[in-house]
């Protein structure tokens, strides 16, 4: 009965902070949404049919491993699992998806609070300050980040494991900590500097739990290896590295922890003068006065603070740490080099952390459970918890959303366009490549032909695309989009030849004027090359034939 309540609640409030997304369940953005959308399919598809192509999902064709050019989210994918053999919408699933998030990371966080011995209100208030919390309510678009529901999990089992010393709460620990990084990797990383310093003070005077603490971390590390090993694969391939000047932009000067996001309805305005890259660090003022009140109880009362008390403290300051990144700075000023610079030079790995801001979701956990502890004074009077309870959700409130119109370019309840039903109808696995391929910022300038767009699309018919969109851009996709801006031309033919393609899908709706009237002069001179199978409107599908010996120098002299 308690579970259902707690679950009716974060529920209810997931629809109402996130309004009037719960309206549109049907309708995608382009940019990161739909590419998670996309991922999200991807993900649930390869598992369900051949569970070996996983890692070599459907984008930038011909490479290889290109799922590890993002963040797989396998650790939140897998909960749309029960509903995949009912409905293969991406856009359905995927706005499904992130309310399920936001509910399960208020009840795991709930969880955590009844664990630690917190009572029922004040555990309801844990898990709607750690899932509504402003530092992590504005992803709604980046699954990734959103998706922490394993974390309080985490904190869970940590404590139970350090206090009962028994084996399967160790076991536990490690699927949970693996589940975390196979939802969002940057979690998985922070939470491998951050987490020590809960563990610390759970473990003191209980050394005899350390053996089985590091079988936790090498059940983590096993788990997490093939994950590991994607990156590095997809990475390798292409040379990618960040450097540290990405590190210092996306970190946290002093000033970003009193930054929310711009949807903030009570303090997006006043914080604005703090916003920059990396989002907000702002938890709220109503979450910092429990924390105090619950500190100064304990002043005095003349007692110490709880063990786990002090593991949350401990928690939320490593958190903090990282989340200033290389650099310690306020406003443009460095005052002196940062814990994370050093461990970044030192542990390679680490030099794949660019958000160093995503720490923030450690912050917003810790302060949510000590909120929790500090309410435990105010038990036998519901209506003062409650009350802080509303004051915390109404600091994270965001709702309505703003959605501009003309980012809605995806709308799964009517009929997709016919181009890509004819290719859901084409035998056997074949690559295309969808033009126009416009700039990164195309989300804006035409967000119907952004490449995200095409991604989730290819969720209807699952052919191979050169075209993608994700954090690693491969050398020769890069290469095909720069030539591809004066198609048909006898580079770009050849580029698109070299990469496999059979069909190239033109959609002139997406071009100007210019390159309409160019294009249309230009076909003809490569009538044997590209040929027109079919056409719905302004959307043709073009055959890519072998280049004819020949003429080949004729039209190259044509140009």
């Amino acid at each position: 009965m308690r579970s259902s309540r707690a679950i009716l609640l974060y529920a209810l409030l997931a629809i109402a902070i996130t309004y009037p997304y719960v309206l549109k369940l049907r309708v995608m953005e382009p940019g990161d949404a739909a590419f998670f959308a996309w991922e999200l399919a991807w993900t649930l598809h390869a598992l369900t049919t051949d569970p070996g192509q996983l890692a070599h999902a459907n984008i930038y064709h011909p490479e290889r491993y290109a799922l590890g050019m993002d963040e797989p989210i396998l650790g939140s994918s897998i909960l749309m699992l029960p509903l995949w053999p009912f409905t293969q919408d991406a856009v359905l699933l995927l706005n499904l998806l992130r309310l399920v998030l936001y509910v399960l990371c208020g009840y795991h966080t709930y969880l955590l609070a009844r664990e630690l011995g917190c009572g029922e209100g004040p555990s309801l208030v844990a898990g709607a300050a750690f899932a509504f919390s402003p530092i992590r309510v504005d992803q709604v678009g980046h699954l990734s980040t959103l998706g922490a529901q394993w974390l309080p999990l985490v904190l869970l089992y940590l404590h139970r494991f350090t206090r009962t010393g028994r084996w399967p709460h160790a076991l536990a620990l490690g699927i949970c900590y693996a589940l975390a990084g196979y939802a969002c990797g940057y979690h998985g990383m922070i939470g491998a500097v951050v987490l020590p310093a809960a563990a610390a003070p759970l473990l003191w005077g209980r050394w005899a739990r350390l053996p089985g603490l590091a079988v936790a971390g090498g059940i983590a590390g096993l788990l997490l290896l093939p994950l590991y090993h994607l990156h590095q694969m997809a990475f390798r391939a292409h040379g990618f590295a960040r450097g540290r000047d990405e590190a210092v932009l996306y970190s946290a000067p002093l000033e970003r922890f009193l930054a929310t996001s711009d949807w903030n309805r009570v303090w997006g305005t006043l914080t604005e003068p703090f916003r920059g890259p990396g989002g907000g660090l702002f938890p709220g003022l109503t979450i910092l006065v429990l924390v105090a009140l619950g500190a100064h109880g304990c002043w005095r009362r003349g007692s110490a603070p709880s063990r786990v008390a002090v593991a949350l403290g401990g928690l939320a300051a490593a958190a903090a740490l990282v989340a200033l990144g290389p650099e310690i700075r306020l406003g443009e000023t460095t005052l002196l080099p940062g814990p994370f610079g050093v461990l970044r030079e030192w542990v390679g790995p680490f030099r794949m952390v660019r958000v160093t801001t995503r720490a923030g979701v450690f912050l917003a956990l810790a302060l949510a459970v000590l909120a929790a502890l500090a309410l435990r004074r105010y038990a036998r009077r519901p209506w003062v918890v409650a009350a802080f309870g509303t004051l915390i959700v109404a600091e994270g409130w965001i709702a309505p959303i703003p959605i501009a119109s003309w980012a809605e370019v995806v709308d799964t309840s009517s009929p997709p366009p016919p181009v890509y039903t004819w290719l859901a109808a084409q035998p056997g696995e074949l690559a295309i490549a969808e033009l126009p391929i416009v700039p990164n910022d195309g989300e804006f300038r035409r967000p119907a032909f952004h490449e995200s767009i095409y991604m989730l699309y290819s969720t209807l018919h699952w052919k191979r695309l050169v075209n993608g969109y994700a954090g690693v851009e491969p050398r020769r996709y890069g290469v095909i989009r720069d030539l591809t801006r004066r198609f048909p031309s006898r580079d770009s033919l050849d580029a698109l030849r070299g990469a496999g393609v059979r069909y190239v899908v033109l959609h002139r709706d997406g071009l100007g004027p210019n390159k309409s009237a160019r294009l249309e002069r230009e076909l003809p001179r490569y009538a044997n090359e590209l040929v027109e199978v079919v056409r719905f409107g302004p959307d043709s599908v073009l055959e890519l034939r072998p280049a004819p010996g020949p003429e080949r120098d004729d039209a190259r002299g044509k140009r």
